[in-house]
């Protein structure tokens, strides 16, 4: 794995995160403007970037071997991540409705905001379009067992999988119907999905930014006591197993690399909102997705060059 590649592109997010900082301690940033960044981002760039890898790059029988391997590993992984913080929580002596909500902050890791832009700038094309369909993966266990765990009743209901209908899901659908059909892309599609994919990364890191200071001015007691957990599972332990795991098993170099970097994410960006929805503690989330993020800027190179040893 390319170390300099990583670190310079951390790096370069977050320069662009105290950027997004700055202005919003400078200028108030409406919930309006926030709205639409997420839109832009979600919506075009996200869309965008899957779109990018397949107008710009070879797809194969192989990419499409490739796609089929990270879709099903995502769903196995972030099943095994997720019951496996829930044990330890458990075995720690959390109460079971504080491990649950501990479980899914420390086990999804936010492979779509984050992730995608990440993958898309240091693998190219491909890695964007491949991190994409990890991320769908990820979304299957999210709105399937993650709802489950969050809901006081404990019950499944089939309507809580409308949230993976979403126009990410749909590039990747109609991305890999263009591949298979053997199509070309025009010249104007591919610079227009060059350039709207190229806006993700800037747009999500100044997103983070703007949401900083207000977070930290915050009056009273920010964090919780359980902090550490989280923290700890989703940037450190979960990283470090799944990478001793990751190169044990034949597989594509190419594939342990991405899948390395992905397991190495913040906790995901949705977690505010469905811990809102579902539970009363959507100020845990809130600290937790911001705490993580920023330490992900140091713990993300780290986890790289752990890794570095063993590929």
């Amino acid at each position: 794995m390319d170390i300099t590649t990583v670190v310079l592109t951390i790096t370069t997010m977050a320069i662009i995160i105290v950027f997004g900082a700055a202005i919003a301690s400078k200028v108030p940033i409406t919930k309006e403007a926030k709205q639409l960044f997420m839109t832009l981002i979600i919506n075009i760039a996200v869309p965008f970037i899957i779109l990018n890898g397949v107008f710009n790059s070879d797809i194969t029988e192989g990419v499409l071997r490739q796609v089929l391997i990270i879709f099903v590993v995502s769903i196995l992984f972030n099943i095994f991540a997720v019951l496996v913080s829930l044990l330890v929580g458990r075995i720690l002596g959390f109460e079971w409705s504080l491990a649950k909500k501990l479980a899914l902050l420390a086990a999804i890791g936010n492979t779509g905001f984050i992730g995608i832009p990440l993958a898309a700038a240091i693998f190219g094309p491909i890695g964007g379009l491949l991190a994409a369909v990890f991320d769908a993966g990820l979304d299957v266990v999210l709105f399937s067992l993650g709802i489950y765990l969050l809901q006081s009743d404990q019950r499944f209901h089939f309507k809580q999988l409308k949230a993976l209908f979403n126009l990410p899901l749909a590039a990747i659908l109609l991305g890999l119907l263009f591949a298979i059909s053997g199509l070309h892309a025009p010249v104007l599609l591919k610079d227009l999905s060059s350039m709207l994919s190229s806006l993700a990364a800037p747009l999500a890191m100044l997103y983070i930014g703007f949401l900083l200071p207000p977070f930290f001015k915050k009056r009273g007691k920010i964090f919780f006591q359980e902090l550490w957990y989280p923290l700890t599972m989703r940037l450190v332990f979960i990283p470090t197993i799944s990478v001793l795991i990751i190169v044990a098993i034949p597989m594509d170099n190419f594939l342990q690399q991405l899948f390395i970097i992905l397991t190495a994410m913040p906790t995901f960006m949705l977690a505010t909102v469905l811990f809102s929805r579902y539970t009363n503690d959507e100020e845990k989330a809130v600290v937790t997705t911001a705490v993580s993020t920023l330490l992900s800027l140091f713990t993300i190179p780290l986890i790289a060059i752990f890794a570095s040893f063993f590929l």
